[in-house]
């Protein structure tokens, strides 16, 4: 019975594995092909610019995620220990940060952050200046601000996760023996947490290694590119398909590399005993209203701009201009808006639920035959970046001779499959986990067949999960922006893609009923998400 039912769970998943190699390998093929032409591979790892590349992208990704994970102790730290009225919430934000679209992130900077934005307008008026006190914009600490503003809550949930999943009976012990509070911290507590800070740190690290919509428009200066706003201006700008596709090369074997690195020695541990809140009083209380007070100081400011900029003007007078512009206006770009709204939903479903199938097969073979190799290649998409994905569907689409719209969507979503399949599996993977052997043995003493017990049995366990992990691969394809504008320039536009255009054609306006329009989506698959989570896989 133990062959006939891993030939079983094998054949399910092979349609997933065939289909992850087609749409994984042949692009990524099409790369390697077209960066050994005219040398180009050699002379990309010979030229001294690469590394020059090099440097400033793992610089401003070492300094992100370290300054990520520094500020985002301490809140972790009390929020670890302490529960008090607003907790739930702070928490629920900070997992909201994370599933924000990095686009829509660049547009709240640059109507808060900007030299005529909402913050530097309030602080003239309350100052009586003539000029702009803050220029953030356009320089490099722009670029970091971003990066802390989107991965801080990402270390500050990681590591409140972890810490309070950690019982207090070794530090109780440890000051019982005299230890003080903040040696105990040191010496018994952060020993504790080294593996998920650690891990946060790479995680955080390869979002910022990989960094492009922030780069572009909030650096502002091709001095401010990382390696894979580099590959965009190649490919896009100088249409060098050679060049691109070795720097390409050179950035997958340096993300594959930290990728490795980030699961070697990576451990579960069993959760016995759950940490012990003890409630905020006094101090601890005031200090919880003063730390959760900077956090909504933080992550407030340029999501509600976004809201209000989608109703008011600048000098604060009602309008509907921008509502009319996208809907009502026959303007080059404006015009573009509904069949936008409507190609971004067509693409994140059809590429969520894919990717939400590939996964659900995919774990539940790797659980049930101990085969982490597939799980662990279906992660390696993770390794070549978005931009990456997008270069070589590019070069695959100039390859094709085709002149037709379907097409162009199915590469489209074939693209944002590979994309979402890594964090779809991810999400699964603890749910597949779930479905006890014992449970499918009792199935099969029943006289139920393999076929049977999979989907009356298996499948409603593993169902929270599958709803879940569609809403995170829906959620990332209904904000991705990196493959689909290298992809589908003048092809195919989604939502994402006319904001990143409105952004550079200054039209703010327009671009905040847009993002309004994402936020609200993003939101709603977010508390959906949230709703199953607590319903099924608490």
């Amino acid at each position: 019975m133990k062959k006939r039912r891993l030939s079983f769970y094998l054949l399910l998943t092979l349609p997933s594995v065939a289909l992850l190699l087609l749409l994984f390998i042949i692009p990524l093929t099409s790369i390697l092909l077209t960066s050994l032409s005219n040398d180009a591979l050699s002379r990309v790892f010979r030229d001294s610019y690469t590394y020059s590349l090099l440097s400033f992208t793992a610089g401003q990704a070492t300094l992100s995620a370290t300054l990520s994970i520094i500020l985002a102790l301490p809140f972790a730290i009390f929020f670890s220990n302490y529960k008090f009225i607003g907790r739930s919430l702070i928490l629920t934000l900070a997992s909201l940060a994370f599933t924000l679209p990095t686009i829509l992130v660049v547009l709240g900077f640059v109507m808060w952050f900007g030299n005529s934005g909402t913050l530097n307008t309030l602080l003239m008026d309350f100052f009586n200046l003539d000029n702009p006190p803050l220029k953030i914009l356009y320089s490099y600490k722009a670029i970091i601000l971003a990066h802390v503003y989107l991965n801080l809550p990402i270390a500050f949930s990681l590591i409140t996760s972890s810490y309070t999943a950690l019982d207090n009976n070794v530090e109780i012990a440890s000051l019982m023996l005299g230890k003080s509070k903040c040696k105990t911290f040191f010496s018994v507590t952060l020993p504790r947490l080294k593996g998920t800070i650690v891990q946060a740190f790479i995680l955080i690290f390869l979002f910022c290694f990989s960094s492009f919509s922030i780069v572009l428009v909030l650096g502002g200066k091709p001095s401010y590119y990382t390696l894979e706003a580099e590959i965009y201006r190649r490919s896009h700008i100088s249409v060098d398909y050679a060049s691109s596709s070795a720097l390409a090369i050179f950035v997958i074997l340096i993300t594959g590399f930290l990728l490795l690195l980030s699961s070697f020695g990576k451990r579960e541990t069993k959760i016995n005993k759950r940490r012990e809140l003890k409630i905020a009083k006094g101090k601890a209380l005031f200090l919880a209203f003063i730390l959760s007070l900077i956090i909504l100081l933080f992550l407030l400011p340029p999501i509600f701009t976004i809201l209000h900029r989608a109703f008011f003007t600048k000098s604060g007078e009602f309008t509907l201009k921008g509502w009319n512009d996208i809907f009502l206006s026959n303007k080059a770009l404006e015009k573009n808006a509904p069949i936008a709204i409507i190609n971004s939903f067509i693409i994140a479903i059809s590429s969520g639920i894919i990717a939400t199938l590939m996964a659900a097969f995919i774990t539940l073979d790797s659980v049930k035959n101990n085969r982490k190799i597939i799980t662990l290649f279906a992660s390696l998409p993770m390794a070549t970046g978005s931009v990456t994905l997008g270069l070589g569907f590019s070069i695959l689409a100039s390859q094709l001779s085709y002149n037709s719209i379907f097409i162009s969507y199915l590469l489209v979503i074939a693209c944002h499959i590979i994309i979402t399949l890594p964090f779809a599996v991810r999400t699964l993977l603890p749910g597949a986990k779930r479905v006890s052997e014992n449970v499918a043995l009792s199935s099969y003493s029943l006289g139920a067949s393999k076929a049977k017990t999979l989907v009356k049995v298996e499948l409603p366990i593993l169902r929270p999960f599958c709803f879940k992990a569609f809403a995170f691969a829906f959620a990332l394809s209904l904000g991705e922006v990196n493959a689909t504008l290298l992809l589908s320039e003048g092809t195919i536009i989604t939502l994402p893609v006319l904001l990143y255009r409105m952004i550079n054609a200054y039209n703010y306006q327009g671009g905040a009923c847009l993002g309004l329009i994402l936020l609200l989506e993003a939101l709603v698959v977010f508390l959906l998400g949230e709703r199953i989570d607590r319903n099924g896989t608490t």
